[in-house]
């Protein structure tokens, strides 16, 4: 593993709000939707069973003006927390948001079916190695 140097974790993690927010507003959709309206009661939803607060005030849940806030490219002042941006991408169903966070640490995710391609790979990998030794073993009998 690479460790990173501090300017290269600088220049990653200096436009990653605006690219987690573009993430999100993509899967949101459009701000004046019937989808975004709905998509605050699945917040709500989601934070409610899971029992977090997706805001540092005392309400249990968030307003359509606050999601708006979390997806606005120019209001700085408001960014999702990691418990909100994880009920996001829960409530969506699109893992993109997280994604772009993850990216910006230099990982990737892998959904289970790349890691069922991953570990195919990694089987059909170690059965060329073990044939080779095969093959080398039988070359000095």
């Amino acid at each position: 593993m690479r460790q990173l140097s501090l300017i290269e974790d600088i220049l990653r993690l200096s436009g990653v709000m605006a690219a987690i927010r573009a993430a999100m507003r993509e899967a949101a959709g459009a701000e004046e939707s019937e989808g975004r309206k709905l998509l605050t009661d699945r917040l709500n939803e989601v934070s409610h069973r899971a029992g977090i607060k997706l805001t540092a005030g005392n309400t249990s849940g968030i307003s359509k003006a606050t999601l708006d806030k979390w997806l606005s490219p120019t209001d700085t002042s408001h960014p999702p927390s990691i418990l909100a941006l994880l009920a996001f991408c829960k409530a969506t169903g699109n893992l993109e948001p997280l994604r772009v966070a993850a990216q910006a640490l230099g990982v990737d995710l892998m959904t289970r079916e790349d890691r069922r391609l991953r570990d195919y790979a990694q089987a059909i990998l170690d059965e060329r190695a073990a044939r080779q030794r095969k093959n080398k073993l039988e070359k000095e009998l």
